[in-house]
């Protein structure tokens, strides 16, 4: 937490980071989610090592002299700015009209969601939005609303945030960015038990996108498509036939009834990254590019293949965020492998990048939520923190093939 003496200490080093720290206080008062990356200009290169102190990580300076320092997960926490926000006069001050009145009448109106109300009263980040007046109705309308779309029989169509903003308030731009899209995150993450800081899969969780058509999914697989209208498309088996990939956005996708393979279904293979993809496609292998977190098009795809039969086994960097990939692809078709964990049992203590301070916090925490108690690859991320390094996917082949060698060497050996 930023306590009042580090911050005040920090102040009496370098004064110019009362201004900087003070900026982020501001925002955190108005209910505004803190950026991952902030930028000050002009800083001294003393404020600058107290600010890097306070943040716990490390900053960089660019040619023009604006100074950039990452603001990492627990700092955007809001409960971490109480001291910050009252040694700097920001906390809220009370007013006739008290903000809990909104969850009350929110609990007589809809008494069997009265958990979930109390949980979002809680929420530091919701009360600091509710505590100013003129966004409570703007907040209960968008509680409402999202209220109404959950009990609908269009609950699963997918909508976007314009066409939600439009619906629910009339104006297109009202949930595209600012506090009040941040506040939709917070409900809809409440809601499915999520974390709030990846604000694209919580919102697609709720099958609510920014673009449907920024939304895709690239493959190359020996597959025909059906569509809903009884329209047949084998384009993305000759393209496969010709070791080439395809690419379908989000409208596409949801609009596959089933996917037939031209052989029996396979096992396919799902890449984390772009390189590996590109020669898995170049090799003729069954394939699925996840980019990285997979989006709502990679899942709606996913799981159309698992309804045909198929199985996966997926590839992705052996770190905290590799792992976690790993499960969303899991929670869409049945995992038969994930190639990391092969990896990391094959790979010398030696073999791997260095975890950052940063890399190796960010798992700490992870692996201290409650929630996170039966996680599938927590003894995968334990081993990463214990070894301090984490290996890429585009080394897994050499790793492997070393792994092979050495087998075979061992079994001379005995013979």
């Amino acid at each position: 937490m930023l306590s009042k003496s580090e911050i005040k200490a920090a102040i009496e080093k370098a004064p110019a980071v009362a201004d900087a720290v003070k900026k982020l206080a501001s925002k955190v008062a108005r209910g505004v989610r803190l950026p991952a990356r902030y930028s000050v200009k002009n800083l001294d290169y003393d404020a600058q090592r107290e600010l890097e102190r306070l943040f716990e990580t490390i900053g960089q300076r660019t040619s023009d002299g604006c100074f950039y320092i990452s603001i990492l997960p627990i700092f955007r926490d809001q409960t971490v700015w109480r001291d910050a926000l009252e040694y700097f006069g920001l906390v809220k001050k009370e007013c006739d009209c008290d903000d809990e009145d909104v969850f009350a009448r929110l609990k007589l109106i809809e008494p069997e969601l009265t958990p979930w109300i109390d949980s979002l009263a809680a929420n530091e980040e919701v009360a600091r939005f509710v505590a100013r007046s003129k966004n409570r109705k703007d907040w209960k309308r968008l509680f409402q609303s999202l209220v109404e779309r959950f009990s609908s029989p269009e609950c699963g169509l997918i909508k976007t945030l314009s066409q939600l903003g439009s619906d629910w308030f009339g104006d297109s731009k009202k949930l595209r960015s600012g506090a009040l899209r941040r506040q939709l995150v917070i409900i809809v993450a409440m809601l499915y038990d999520m974390d709030a800081d990846d604000e694209r899969l919580v919102l697609e969780r709720a099958s609510i996108v920014d673009n449907p058509y920024t939304s895709s999914v690239t493959f190359s697989l020996p597959v025909t498509l059906i569509i809903k209208d009884g329209a047949v498309f084998d384009y993305p088996s000759r393209y496969h036939m010709r070791r080439m990939a395809v690419q379908l956005p989000l409208e596409t996708v949801v609009n596959i009834e089933r996917v037939e393979w031209d052989v029996k279904p396979q096992t396919i293979t799902t890449s984390e990254n772009a390189a590996p993809f590109a020669n898995m496609v170049a090799k003729g292998v069954a394939c699925v590019y996840t980019a990285g977190y997979p989006c709502l098009a990679v899942k709606v795809f996913l799981n159309r293949l698992s309804k045909s039969g198929s199985k996966c086994i997926h590839e992705g960097d052996a770190d905290l965020d590799g792992f976690r990939i790993a499960k969303e692809v899991g929670n869409c078709i049945p995992l038969k492998d994930v190639v990391a964990c092969d990896v990391l049992k094959a790979a010398s203590s030696e073999y791997g990048r260095e975890l950052s301070a940063e890399q190796i916090k960010r798992a700490s925490v992870f692996l201290s939520n409650p929630k996170y108690d039966d996680y599938e690859f927590a003894d995968e991320i334990r081993c990463l923190i214990g070894r301090g390094k984490w290996i890429e996917q585009e080394s897994f082949a050499e790793i492997l093939k070393s792994r092979r060698i050495r087998g075979r060497e061992g079994e001379e050996k005995t013979q």
